[in-house]
């Protein structure tokens, strides 16, 4: 009876086990966000997240921007498209420097608080529709 017992109580947490998985990458998160995302605009889309968290003073902008990256809008696309930066990557955008730096824990950019989800989709997006200055 003792047997009996433990073998069930190890099958049961034997099963727990096997039904629990991660399966990392396979599933998004719906976001809601106003308007949709489809086709992304540099200019209508992603140059006024830029402008508004990244080109502040002491930031991304003046003479002397912050990592040598200045994101004021009259430039911004320019700089983001500096030969050998890397900061936008069109094949895998989560592994761009842009991208990279927006969600990192350690050294977050913008260091005032993160983007918002639809904000960082549109990035995304943008990128994976070529980075196009339109």
């Amino acid at each position: 009876m003792k047997y009996c017992l433990t073998t069930c109580i190890l099958l049961f947490f034997a099963c727990q086990l096997f039904t629990c998985t991660y399966h990392k990458g396979e599933i998004e998160p719906v976001l809601d966000c106003t308007p949709k995302i489809t086709t992304v605009s540099f200019a209508a889309d992603i140059n006024p997240i830029l402008t508004a968290n990244c080109a502040t003073s002491g930031c991304h902008s003046g003479s002397t921007p912050e990592g040598n990256l200045n994101l004021e809008s009259a430039i911004a696309y320019s700089a983001l498209q500096k030969k050998g930066s890397g900061y936008i990557d069109t094949i895998n955008p989560q592994s761009s420097v842009l991208y990279s730096s927006l969600v990192s824990i350690s050294d977050p950019m913008p260091p005032n608080g993160q983007l918002s989800p639809c904000d960082l989709r549109r990035i995304e997006t943008w990128m994976k529709q070529g980075a196009k200055n339109n």
